[in-house]
């Protein structure tokens, strides 16, 4: 089977790190694998060269309106926009006539090009929906959101969802769609050890913006270092000082005096140590679509602190039918947060750690993700060759 994935990211953040593990797994198993990026500079580019896969930069753009609400910036960037994508549009056609893939599978939500160039060349497309596009990430779809239920509904069209909820959230197709849970490890790598005395620091991984809740996390924290002053907070995850919502967390750890003790350390490269080694991951996303690192999390058998929405609490209510415990502490508030950080340094959270890291190892290795993306491709090019005459 020929796979063209299309990527608009170069940065390794969850969707990126996805495909990236869909593509290593497909090409063990004899499939052929090319992916467009948008350029070939960055960590996933290299790190497909890496793995043998041929990549081809095409620069596109995500589907919706600019964020910047200043009108000098907003209608040239809207307009950059469009033109960006029709021009990869042309480029994407290209390339499908030259490679003549079985399936092109585009691995995010915002990125139409794709779908909208196998429609016009009778090719089968899968869209992987990663996102609440509207409440989690906060875009709003251009030309509406209704456009993109369109295009994803359409015949042709195929959906792969990273949980139930991102399913129901659009009303995707029961029998034609399909739910498949992000593949996190592989089964080749052995598992981390477990960590039992715990060092005094609270984790936050994850870039600082609204979409994380950066902010969230910060404010209780300062409010739990009035009762527990030992502990820090370590944020993994990258930034920019001039961003004004990254500036905004920089100034609420000032005004509270906790310079020397929230601690903003980038991007690593050592992010599973930090959370073998940490009293809690705090996963604060308002709508976080999957969730790889409270899966990573627990892998790592690091008790997670995550909000009750999303992928998060879909992963919670997934440990909780499988084992009928609960695999980490829920909140839904900054009173619900503060109680739960007060749990986790109360009490002993060893069963709960042993129990979410045996869920993670259940359910979301990266040979299961793609068998049932194999299967997929599978039922997409027969059912997409039995209804072909009616496109």
């Amino acid at each position: 089977m020929r796979v063209l994935y299309i990527s608009n990211a170069n940065a390794m953040a969850g969707a990126s790190l996805a495909l990236l593990n869909i593509v290593r797994e497909m090409q063990k198993r004899g499939h052929e694998t090319l992916v467009v990026t948008p350029t070939d500079k960055g960590p996933l580019p290299e790190k497909l060269a890496k793995a043998g896969c041929l990549c081809i930069q095409i620069n596109m753009r995500g589907n919706f309106y600019p964020t910047n609400p200043n009108p000098l910036f907003y209608l040239p960037r809207l307009f950059l926009m469009l033109f960006l994508n029709y021009r990869a549009s042309i480029k994407l056609k290209r390339i499908i006539h030259k490679y003549k893939p079985d399936i092109v599978h585009t691995n995010v939500g915002p990125v139409n090009v794709a779908v909208n160039v196998c429609s016009s060349l009778n090719i089968p497309h899968v869209w992987h929906q990663r996102e609440y596009i509207d409440i989690g990430l906060g875009y709003h779809v251009f030309p509406t959101h209704q456009s993109f239920l369109r295009q994803s509904h359409q015949e042709g069209n195929y959906n792969i969802c990273i949980t139930q909820g991102v399913f129901e959230h659009s009303d995707f197709r029961k029998g034609v769609d399909k739910v498949i849970y992000d593949g996190v490890f592989t089964n080749a790598n052995p598992f981390p050890p477990y960590v039992k005395e715990k060092q005094k620091y609270i984790l936050f991984v994850g870039r600082i913006h609204p979409s994380k809740g950066t902010l969230d996390v910060i404010r209780v924290f300062c409010r739990f270092s009035r009762k527990f002053p030992q502990y820090k907070l370590l944020i993994a995850g990258s930034f920019n000082r001039q961003n004004r919502y990254v500036a905004e967390c920089f100034k609420m750890a000032e005004d509270q005096n906790m310079q020397q003790k929230i601690s903003f350390l980038g991007e690593r490269t050592d992010v599973y140590e930090l959370m073998a080694k940490a009293a809690m991951l705090v996963v604060s996303s308002p709508f976080e679509g999957f969730g790889f690192i409270t899966a990573e999390a627990m892998l790592n058998y690091c008790p997670v602190v995550g909000r009750n929405t999303g992928g998060t609490k879909e992963q919670f209510d997934h440990g909780l039918k499988l084992t009928g415990k609960e695999i980490g502490y829920r909140f839904l508030n900054d009173k619900e947060m503060l109680d739960a950080m007060y749990n986790v340094v109360e009490t002993d959270c060893t069963d709960m750690c042993i129990r979410a890291h045996d869920v993670v190892v259940s359910s979301y290795t990266i040979e299961h993700n793609v068998d049932q993306i194999e299967d997929y491709y599978n039922f997409v090019l027969k059912d997409f060759k039995h209804n072909k005459k009616v496109f």
